[in-house]
């Protein structure tokens, strides 16, 4: 197997090692797709240190199952749960996996990040007639735009400073979308707000569009220092819900929910998917991160 492993800042290396078997309990997945994600950015970007391997975000074909592996062939795709994943092959608790359905595409069946947006909605009380906002309409947030058009808001509004994921958007089932100078008109106009931008503008412009007892779910990943919330949201009564949760149970539950929808063509990653690279270029991958080339939203690690 051959796998990336990050050595300094912003430069990683490929590594040629034998394949081990799965053990008890696990399955071994040749990787399909490896999603490059923001949150593991900062680890590449300032790497010191002994070797980091990365990835997450996972798609791929059982090889082989494990002892006490009951359920799984060889040759089934499954998507779900499996670290590091920038790699050629991974060993993982087939208990963290689930199917994907045979309509997806396996470029486009990222299940973890699924997972993530469709366990933060679940936070939220979504509901027929809300008004309802999207604050950064980034991979995750063109995600949440679709499974909240399913649940029937009233008015859904998706907020990003670019023009091109304001029309994906719309496309995917946003009434309406805005430039965030455009929002601040909006302000206390929606019943939940669900922040993805990661950024502490992004988090203000979304406590301001949330109206009196309404719900503000933060689920974009903050992770380059701390962040405030104005006490008025306090006296607005306003419900602050965090979208993260690491419990498997409920991200599985979460996945299997996300999976159903893909299934049924009420949601899907295609469009979103915007560059790819081969496992000995993982380092553009994350500089796209960095440098957002035109029409870029998602960039996935494939073989080759």
């Amino acid at each position: 197997m051959r796998y990336a492993q990050v050595v300094s800042a912003g430069h990683s290396e490929i590594v040629e090692a034998a394949d081990t078997p799965p053990e008890t309990g696990e399955v071994r997945v040749r990787t399909l797709a490896s999603g490059v994600c923001s949150s593991e950015a900062p680890a590449w970007a300032r790497h010191q240190g002994a070797p980091v391997r990365l990835g997450h975000e996972l798609t791929g074909e059982i090889e082989a199952v494990g002892p006490g592996v009951h359920g799984w062939s060889a040759g089934d795709r499954v998507t779900g749960f499996a670290s590091p994943a920038f790699a050629d092959v991974v060993n993982t608790p087939a208990a963290a996996l689930l199917p994907l359905p045979a309509n997806v595409p396996a470029v486009a069946g990222l299940g973890e990040p699924l997972a993530c947006v469709v366990e933060a909605l679940s936070r939220c009380p979504i509901a027929t007639g809300r008004r309802i906002a999207v604050v950064g309409l980034g991979f995750m947030g063109l995600i949440a735009v679709q499974a909240l058009a399913e649940a029937g808001p009233v008015r859904l509004v998706g907020v990003d400073p670019l023009p091109h994921v304001r029309d994906l958007a719309l496309a995917l089932g946003a009434g309406e979308v805005c430039a965030p100078e455009e929002a601040a008109g909006l302000a206390g106009g929606f019943d939940v707000v669900v922040e993805f931008t990661g950024k502490a503008a992004g988090l203000k412009l979304a406590g301001d569009l949330v109206t009196r007892h309404g719900t503000l779910c933060v689920a974009g990943y903050h992770h380059d220092g701390p962040r405030e919330l104005d006490v008025e949201l306090w006296y607005r009564g306003v419900t602050i819900v965090n979208g993260f949760s690491g419990e498997r149970r409920r991200t599985m539950a979460a996945l299997r929910e996300g999976l159903r929808l893909m299934a049924d063509r009420r949601l899907t990653l295609e469009p979103l998917i915007t560059h790819t690279v081969s496992l000995d270029d993982v380092d553009r991958g994350f500089g796209y991160l960095a440098d957002r080339p035109a029409g870029f939203v998602k960039c996935v690690v494939t073989p080759g």
